[in-house]
């Protein structure tokens, strides 16, 4: 009877299966153990942003409008037209051929300046030894003279508005290639580069290099008497329909502010300049402000760069017995820019601010249009200051 139990059991076992076996242990490594198979989610698409749609189109500007590659050591073209003396019978691009004289002829040619991806913003460090490396030094390359048809040909041909440089007082002809080479280098400029080099600088003798006041009265003569040089130019940028960005510094507004109100008044509303930019004005106040409005028919922006801290300033302001514009003063039609707590005058005489890394990062946004108050580090000053707007540190 037992047996038959038994047998009864087992039968029924083995058609379940067979005897129970142990459990595994979790912890035994011989456990294979796997995972319920996921449940795919519906696929989730955030809608395009305007984020999304501005960053899409501004990418295509962007790869179009910078065509030119500065992210290395670069041989960079600075086209000349210069009133200077020569010195030698032929141009090129140091001191032993151009001067500080004035002539009565306009001469046009290029330099080919190598700048060096190593350099400070706003510095340079220049050398006549070519076996130095180019990765530090700036150097000159070459030179090339030019006639004026030469060069306003070029200037049609790249289809960029040239961005034009006025140096200032006391710069010699060739401190103003090298500068001009290192502003368009910083600024990633994708145009072309013209310098107008006027007769600024002392004399080659110790003693004229000291006198300040007697080289400041031969320099501000010299830019008076290229005022009629660079109506010439104004007149060939409309006669061959180009339009340009101009930059000026210092004495060089003597030369460029009457030259644009002699254009605008025979030329009512020429449009020939995209961004007008000065900076550190050596410019009578209430004159530039008199003749702002008419210099702005020509002129799709004035942007001005002034600061409590310019020391040159402060000395002309003496020996011209008016203020300057350059320390800053209000005008309506005008985007004027204190650069006080930039402009880093312990350093010298908080005059060469232009081609600085902070100056020059907010004309770079300048030059591609953007309006002040949208600019970075671009605060509004205070009411009834002598200036419009601040540039933060």
């Amino acid at each position: 009877m037992k047996f038959t139990s038994l047998m009864i059991v087992f039968v029924l076992l083995s058609a379940c299966g067979g005897l129970p076996t142990k459990m595994p242990s979790p912890f035994s490594t011989s456990v294979t153990v796997t995972p319920p198979k996921p449940v795919e989610p519906e696929a989730v698409i955030p809608p395009p942003s305007i984020d999304d749609n501005f960053q899409k189109s501004l990418s295509q500007v962007w790869g179009n409008y910078f065509v030119e590659n500065y992210s290395d050591t670069r041989a960079l073209d600075v086209l000349v037209i210069s009133n200077r003396k020569f010195k030698s019978e032929s141009f090129g691009c140091t001191n032993d051929q151009l001067g500080v004289e004035l002539d009565s002829a306009t001469h046009f040619g290029v330099c080919k300046i190598n700048v060096p991806k190593n350099h400070s913003t706003g510095l340079i460090n220049f050398t006549k030894d070519n076996r130095q490396s180019s990765h530090e030094y700036f150097k000159i390359l070459n030179s090339r003279s030019l006639t004026e048809a030469n060069l306003f040909d070029y200037l049609r041909k790249t289809e960029r508005y040239p961005l034009v440089f006025v140096h200032g007082f006391n710069v010699r002809y060739e401190d103003a290639v090298l500068r001009a080479s290192q502003i368009a280098y910083d600024l990633k400029y994708q145009g072309p580069i013209v310098l107008f080099s006027w007769p600024a600088g002392a004399g080659d003798g110790f003693l004229e290099n000291q006198m300040i006041t007697k080289t400041y009265d031969a320099n501000l003569k010299n830019a008076k008497n290229s005022i009629a040089a660079f109506k010439e130019f104004l007149n060939q940028v409309r006669m061959n329909n180009l339009k340009i960005n101009l930059v000026a510094h210092s004495m060089g507004h003597q030369i460029v502010l009457p030259a644009l109100k002699d254009f605008a008044t025979l030329n009512p509303d020429s449009k020939i300049i995209n961004e007008l930019i000065l900076n550190a004005p050596d410019f009578e106040a209430d004159n530039f402000i008199n003749i702002a409005d008419a210099i702005k028919q020509n002129t799709k922006r004035i942007t001005v760069y002034c600061s409590y801290n310019d020391r040159a300033m402060t000395v002309s302001e003496i020996y011209n017995k008016n203020p300057r514009f350059g320390a800053c003063a209000f005008s309506e039609s005008i985007d004027s820019i204190n650069v006080s707590l930039v402009d880093a005058p312990s350093l010298g005489l908080g005059h060469g601010y232009y081609s600085s890394r902070a100056i020059l990062g907010d004309v770079f946004q300048v030059l591609l249009g953007i309006e002040a108050e949208k600019r970075l580090f671009i605060r509004k000053s205070e009411p009834n200051s002598t200036e419009k707007y601040f540039l933060r540190q």
